[in-house]
């Protein structure tokens, strides 16, 4: 006991004694000697009151925080799914647009030709490897679409189906060399066919063989479908004279071309899946008449 009261810890002791007996008499000097316990159970609790209100502050943000967190993310996802419908509308509304502009040109086109059956179809992929802008349409043998049948819209020729698939088909243009149009300038009855080349094509024309040495044909003039192949309606318009010119053999002329359809850039055609006289050539019906009589 007596190494006790001579150790360190005990002069500690009475130091903090010490201190805190100076702490009440320098209170009790200012508030009087009945607040001192008053005093002294504040010096000691404040500390803890003090610890305990930042606790609380800060578990009740969190929890207020993790709340927050919890109606954001509720409200992200009904935003989502409201964005989701709205796209879904644009989609249904846009679709309905296509429909309606393609009913109108059906119609347009029933108009003019009492005899098509026609095929709505929309370009689904282009042939970047052909300068002749090919395309793939979403119609096919399912869909009544065969090999040579016209492909059209309401302004004019765009081409034939060169391959069917049982939901799609490739389309030529009239751009192309591989396709030769049997056509006619319905001014001057100047008879031709239209076929391209890839020269032309690049800027977006086709050209006219002419087919005799001597032409009336002018700039302006329109060219449509002569149909004496059997495989083109006649009448169809294929496009406008922009100029005429020699060949380089310098015998023979030709006329360069401007489609009536950009067809490099067209979207929805109408594929004529029947009409009066397809499959029936010109020189085929005359000859069976000549020999009938």
């Amino acid at each position: 006991m007596r190494e006790f009261f001579s150790s360190k810890k005990f002069k500690v002791i009475l130091a903090i004694i010490a201190l805190l007996f100076g702490m009440m008499l320098y209170s009790a000097s200012g508030d009087g000697i009945a607040n001192i316990p008053r005093n002294l159970l504040e010096m000691a609790t404040v500390p803890f009151q003090k610890v305990g209100a930042f606790l609380s502050d800060t578990i009740g943000g969190w929890f207020s925080d993790l709340a927050a967190a919890g109606n954001t993310a509720k409200e992200n996802e009904e935003l989502k799914q409201q964005i989701a419908e709205l796209n879904q509308q644009m989609v249904d509304y846009e679709k309905l647009k296509d429909e309606n502009a393609q009913l109108k040109e059906i119609a347009g086109i029933k108009e003019l030709y009492p005899d098509f059956e026609v095929m709505p179809a929309q370009v689904v992929s282009r042939d970047s490897a052909d300068r002749a802008s090919s395309f793939i349409i979403d119609r096919g043998s399912l869909h009544g679409i065969a090999v040579n049948d016209p492909v059209i819209t309401s302004n004019g020729l765009v081409g034939i189906v060169t391959q069917v698939g049982p939901i799609s088909a490739r389309v030529k243009t009239i751009l192309s060399p591989e396709i030769d149009v049997g056509a006619i300038d319905i001014k001057t009855d100047q008879l031709g066919v239209v076929s391209g080349n890839y020269t032309d094509a690049e800027s977006g024309k086709t050209r006219m063989e002419i087919l005799s040495e001597e032409t009336t044909i002018e700039e302006g003039n329109m060219i449509v479908t002569a149909g004496s192949s059997g495989i083109y309606p006649q009448g169809i318009p294929i496009g406008t004279v922009t100029k005429i010119e020699t060949e380089t053999t310098g015998i023979t002329k030709y006329a360069e071309i401007e489609p009536m359809e950009d067809v490099t850039s067209v979207t929805t055609v109408q594929v004529v899946t029947s009409f009066l006289g397809q499959g029936s050539r010109l020189e085929d019906y005359l000859n069976d008449g000549s020999s009938a009589e």
